[in-house]
């Protein structure tokens, strides 16, 4: 499809407005480490995670994400205990406990290593981002954690000039600005987070852009480089045995757009199939469910519908999840449920 300069600029004021130099999932909580990269490595095994979301399906070119990421983590084996090494004591078990108290959170302590590409498409423009991600993850209490992390990140943005159809461009003064600059750029972020967490909690919190550094700058394409503030928790219950509710939410804060967030409640059942739904403050309500089908294979599928005028104009938003766990010792699903 081929755009008039008019609607570069209208579609401009839009990727200006609402932030979409950031990507967005309905399903974030599947992608916690590209949310927050304290959560890289949180579950103990190799995590593979394949995201595709239309956006607005009906509409010709309408917007698209693709995600890939692999996670994983380094932990040390557990140390022996001192009982094995001791001289012989009336009651060596003290030694073991003193030795415990030095040698558990040292033992517990693990590492997150992943990283993951994103590539979104809207119109004639597209992004794409790699990052790296790290995590080292703290016992602090019996049951509490806290992890801290950071992502280094490289993200290109493009505008297809090709797309563009105009009756005189020679004559339009901004039409060969972008032509002479490309009609892209690039930057260099840093983005740290932090998250507490426990077996039926977590809370956490991001800031991405941090720090962002030019790489190859376009003045008439420049993006937004404000922070975005990224607030993510959740809650698990047990209604019984089999049978779990699983409360989130999700913030995301920007002082130059509109902010938005999302609360959602998923009801789990034998640790396999889950249900759940979610409404986001732009006025869009989302429906989902999903299925462990066993210790290494899950997928899942939502679908948005909008409640506003828009959708009479589009089709809704479909977005689709394929998972691999590998290395799973256990039969529990994964932490950020």
């Amino acid at each position: 499809m081929r755009y008039s300069l008019f609607t570069i600029l209208f579609l401009l004021t839009i990727l200006n407005g609402y932030s979409q130099d950031n990507f967005y999932f309905s399903q974030y909580f599947q992608v916690g480490p590209a949310i927050n990269p304290a959560f890289t490595g949180i579950d103990n095994f190799l995590d593979v995670k394949i995201n595709y979301r239309n956006q607005w399906a009906g509409f010709d070119d309408s917007p698209s994400t693709n995600y890939i990421g692999v996670n994983g983590y380094i932990k040390k084996d557990a140390i022996q205990s001192y009982r094995e090494y001791a001289l012989r004591i009336s009651n060596p078990d003290i030694i073991d406990s003193l030795s415990n108290i030095q040698s558990s959170l040292k033992s517990n302590i693990k590492h997150g290593i992943g990283g993951h590409i994103i590539y979104d498409r809207q119109g004639p423009f597209e992004q794409i981002s790699g990052f790296f991600n790290y995590a080292i993850h703290i016992p602090i209490g019996f049951k509490t954690n806290l992890s801290i992390g950071a992502s280094a990140s490289i993200t290109s943005n493009r505008i297809d000039l090709s797309k563009i159809i105009l009756t005189k461009p020679d004559e339009d003064e901004y039409f060969q600005q972008l032509i002479a600059q490309g009609g892209k750029n690039t930057y260099f972020d840093i983005n740290p987070g932090f998250a507490f967490y426990g077996e039926n909690w977590y809370l956490s919190y991001a800031a991405f852009k941090a720090i962002r550094t030019s790489i190859a700058s376009d003045e008439v394409l420049d993006y937004d480089k404000s922070i975005d503030h990224n607030i993510l928790m959740g809650l698990k219950f047990n209604l019984s045995t089999t049978t779990k509710l699983l409360p989130s939410a999700y913030y995301s804060y920007n002082n130059k757009v509109n902010n938005q967030w999302e609360a959602n409640v998923k009801v789990m059942f034998n640790e396999k199939p889950w249900f759940g739904v979610s409404y986001r403050n732009t006025k869009a309500m989302v429906f989902m469910a999903g299925v462990y089908i066993n210790n290494v294979f899950n997928i899942s599928y939502s679908y948005d519908y909008t409640l506003s005028n828009l959708n009479n104009y589009n089709n809704g938003s479909h977005e689709l999840h394929f998972g691999l766990m590998l290395n799973k010792k256990d039969l529990k699903s994964p932490y950020l449920w």
